[in-house]
């Protein structure tokens, strides 16, 4: 029974740890279209086409929204956090809101991924 269990994991390519095979590659895949939302590449804006001061619908780590800042290569978006004080606690808790940078999407930084303009 062992042997065919073995001959089945050979046949689908898993191995443990950092080993590639093309079921860990396919997997991968599959996983960064789930946290892509089912977005292509070819949807996300491309940085030469965003605009300066235009808000952005897409999909970042902090907001769905987010502003264009052409001088600084980046969305700013804006974080609200509510903070409970375990004192006063279920009483209302400090609010604090303030602007969060994210860069554009890329393979090696970057979280925000523009759509389409916010008024489109």
């Amino acid at each position: 029974m062992n042997e065919i269990i073995a001959r089945h994991y050979a046949r689908i390519g898993r191995r443990g740890g950092s080993v590639s095979s093309p079921a860990k590659r396919q997997a991968a895949r599959l996983n960064a279209l789930k946290r892509w939302r089912g977005k292509s590449p070819a949807e996300i804006l491309a940085p030469d086409l965003l605009l300066d001061g235009v808000w952005y619908r897409g999909s970042g780590r902090n907001a769905p929204v987010g502003v264009w800042d052409a001088r600084a290569q980046c969305f700013w978006t804006v974080a609200i956090n509510d903070f409970a004080d375990p004192a006063t606690y279920p009483a209302a808790p400090h609010r604090q809101v303030r602007l969060k940078r994210e860069d554009y999407h890329s393979k090696t930084r970057g979280t925000f991924k523009p759509v389409a303009p916010l008024n489109a």
